[in-house]
């Protein structure tokens, strides 16, 4: 059987790539999505199968893997709407995007302004993170915000600053 390399996307947003041994590319793409995973691209490669004991790794490091574990729908005991399909390929390709001295400016100028109109932190943080447009940055505020969100709850139930 041919052997088919894959690059995918798993329900959590992480991009795989591996191989697969199957008849055709058709019977290919219909296993890995019954196994959850969304096909970016799928060709054949020229290897030859290896034996059966070979160990397949994954690709990523644990340090990336917990790079993408988003600690705010955590403490927000997921009350947000799950990312789409499309949501989830967008943010990896716009992933390795950079945080510009431009998108520092107008956080900084609409948390102010925000402040200003007595928003208290985590709604201001909020209305920000929702108009970002950098998922790097974006990422960014939502760990800000789980932290001042964390704190707030412990200062109510300890009652301590």
């Amino acid at each position: 059987m041919p052997i088919y390399r894959y690059k995918a996307i798993t329900e959590n947003g992480i991009v795989v790539t591996n191989t697969i041994e199957e008849s055709s590319k058709y019977a290919a793409i219909k296993r890995l999505k019954r196994n959850n995973l969304f096909p970016i691209n799928v060709d054949k490669s020229l290897q030859r199968a290896k034996s059966k004991r070979a160990v397949r790794k994954n690709p990523k490091g644990v340090g990336d893997i917990l790079k993408d574990v988003d600690t705010t729908n955590i403490l927000l005991n997921r009350g947000k709407p799950k990312t789409t399909y499309f949501d989830k390929i967008y943010h990896n390709i716009t992933k390795s995007e950079r945080i510009t001295s431009r998108d520092i400016i107008v956080f900084t100028q609409n948390f102010y302004l925000l402040k200003k109109a007595n928003f208290n932190n985590i709604h201001a943080l909020n209305t920000i993170i929702d108009s970002t447009e950098n998922y790097s940055f974006k990422g960014v505020l939502e760990d800000i915000l789980a932290g001042v969100e964390a704190r707030r709850k412990y200062v109510l139930y300890n009652g301590i600053l």
